[in-house]
């Protein structure tokens, strides 16, 4: 099963521009695939979901799919802008303080 053109395929449907949408998947060895999720920043909300739902569901739908193959299957997103900010910097940065 592809694995990536799955992930790639939901999130390309999720994302209001579906052209930003870079997927990229890696062997890791011992049945494990990794898939990297690239969006346009203002697509990164829509694509985690409130509380996280949307990306738990994608991951979910992935590890169902990926146990025929019984293989271990992780999505992450790859947006630098939130790999290198901690939550505060986001929300501080993110136009108005709750005080």
């Amino acid at each position: 099963m592809d694995y990536r053109a799955l992930v790639e395929y939901v999130a390309r449907s999720l994302a209001e521009q579906p052209d930003e949408v870079k997927v990229e998947s890696f062997e890791r060895g011992g049945g494990t695939v990794a898939i990297k999720v690239k969006l346009a920043d203002a697509d990164v909300g829509r694509f985690i979901g409130k509380a996280g739902r949307n990306i738990e569901a994608i991951r979910t739908l992935v590890r169902v799919a990926s146990l025929r193959d019984r293989k271990r299957v992780f999505v992450d997103l790859a947006n630098q802008s939130l790999a290198q900010s901690s939550p505060r910097e986001r929300r501080d940065h993110g136009g108005g303080s709750p005080s």
